[in-house]
C-alpha cells in the first residue's frame, strides 16, 4: 500500500472514530470533531473540503511578508512566511486536501521534531520555531511555538 493510501486510510479513521465519539459537551460548545482529533496523536485536521487561497488568509487577518522558493517543498505549489498576533506563521498551499496530508505532513512534522537549538556549522537547514502545523484544506499551516498561534487564524478563514 503506498503512503498516499495508508495516510489518507488513517486521517479517516481518525475522523470516523472521533465522529463515532463525538461528545455533546463539544457540540455544544460549538467545536466541530475534525477540531476535537487529539493534535498529539495526528495532525490537527480543519475544513477537509475547502480550498484556499493566500488572499483567504490575508482577509483572515494573517500579513504575509516572504515567499520562499517551492522547490524546498516537494509537491507545494506556493509557500508564504508570514504573521498572525505577532506569531510567525508559514504557509504551504498544495493542489488538494489529500496532496497536503501526503506530501506536506511529513515535512511538517519533520519541522516540528527539529532541535531549534541544535547548532550546526555548515549546514544546509533552517532552524525554525515551530512546534506545530495543522492541515487546513490543501494547506499545511506551520505555527510558530504551538497549535493555539493558527487556531484563531483558522477560524477567521472565510467559508464556502
Amino acid at each position: 500500500m503506498s503512503k498516499l493510501h495508508l495516510l489518507t486510510l488513517v486521517s479517516l479513521m481518525i475522523i470516523a472514530v472521533a465522529s463515532a465519539c463525538t461528545d455533546t459537551d463539544i457540540e455544544s460548545a460549538g467545536i466541530s470533531v475534525e477540531d476535537a482529533v487529539d493534535a498529539s496523536t495526528s495532525p490537527s485536521i480543519f475544513h477537509v473540503d475547502q480550498t484556499f487561497t493566500t488572499d483567504s488568509f490575508i482577509a483572515a487577518g494573517w500579513k504575509k511578508s516572504k515567499e520562499y522558493d517551492t522547490a524546498t517543498v516537494p509537491e507545494s505549489t506556493e509557500i508564504w512566511y508570514g504573521f498572525f498576533n505577532q506569531k510567525d506563521i508559514e504557509i504551504r498551499f498544495y493542489e488538494s486536501h489529500e496532496s497536503a496530508l501526503a506530501h506536506g505532513v511529513p515535512l511538517a512534522q519533520e519541522s516540528v521534531d527539529q532541535d531549534p537549538s541544535h547548532t550546526c556549522h555548515g549546514c544546509q537547514y533552517a532552524q525554525t520555531g515551530y512546534g506545530a502545523y495543522a492541515v487546513v484544506g490543501n494547506v499545511v499551516m506551520m505555527c510558530e511555538l504551538e497549535l493555539s498561534s493558527c487556531e484563531t487564524l483558522i477560524n477567521d478563514l472565510p467559508k464556502d
